[in-house]
């Protein structure tokens, strides 16, 4: 596991999710990372904005599942 991954999970654990919530968080990150192929530390803002906008208007994704990608 990489520190990176491990520091997220310790965040959402102290934020107090449930585990399979802390997975989906996870998941969605992942999903980032691969789009860009970098790891998500590299990834711009301009770039995350765009991902957000790109669930909202072409994928039109429900809005907890935008919350978890935001």
């Amino acid at each position: 596991m990489t520190a990176l991954r491990r520091r997220m999970l310790e965040d959402l654990q102290l934020r107090g999710l449930a585990p399979k919530t802390q997975q989906c968080y996870v998941a969605a990150v992942h999903q980032l990372a691969q789009h860009y192929r970098r790891a998500p530390d590299q990834i711009s803002e301009a770039e995350l904005r765009q991902s957000c906008l790109f669930l909202l208007n072409e994928k039109q994704v429900a809005e907890s599942t935008f919350r978890m990608h935001l």
